[in-house]
């Protein structure tokens, strides 16, 4: 969840090209988080599969 959020996004994109069907943290998300980081999960997933 580190990096800016063009990075999440980046690592999202390539997670579900790679066929990974859940996105989820292993734990819990770090209180540090920013917001615009998950946002940018959020839009990658939006997308969909390749």
């Amino acid at each position: 969840f580190g990096g800016t959020p063009e990075d999440v996004y980046k690592q999202t994109r390539y997670s579900i090209e790679a066929g990974v069907d859940v996105l989820a943290p292993e734990c819990a998300v770090p209180l540090q988080t920013p917001i615009a980081n998950l946002k940018a999960i959020v839009e990658a997933a939006k997308e969909g599969s390749p």
